[in-house]
């Protein structure tokens, strides 16, 4: 069971390779793998501080499930945002997936330390 829920966060990739247009999909399997182990390098980084709870135990649970979770809204807004803006330009897809990535590394990096 554990190991499935160390690769669970790869359910999107064909969900967001179906919902982006032929020109979008190579963009948008770079982001959503470069979540992905961006993801796994945030995890690495707070549970070899020691503190697998978040650094400020706030939350009380891993910082695994927490990542997940994070990264899994974000994965959602980016499929909805593929969804709806199927003829936009490749050069406004690939800054509003740049942007989506740095948010959803900020983002989770902050509800990791909690």
């Amino acid at each position: 069971m554990n190991i499935i829920l160390q690769w669970i966060d790869f359910i999107w990739l064909p969900v967001i390779l179906l919902v982006v247009n032929k020109q979008q999909k190579a963009v948008a399997a770079g982001m959503f793998l470069s979540c992905a182990l961006m993801m796994r390098l945030q995890i690495e980084l707070i549970e070899s501080t020691g503190f697998n709870t978040g650094l400020l135990d706030f939350l009380g649970s891993n910082v695994h499930n927490r990542a997940l979770a994070v990264y899994n809204i974000f994965y959602m807004a980016y499929v909805m945002l593929a969804l709806f803006s199927p003829r936009v330009m490749a050069a406004v897809f690939l800054g509003a997936s740049i942007t989506i990535f740095f948010a959803a590394s900020i983002t989770s990096m902050i509800v990791m330390v909690l």
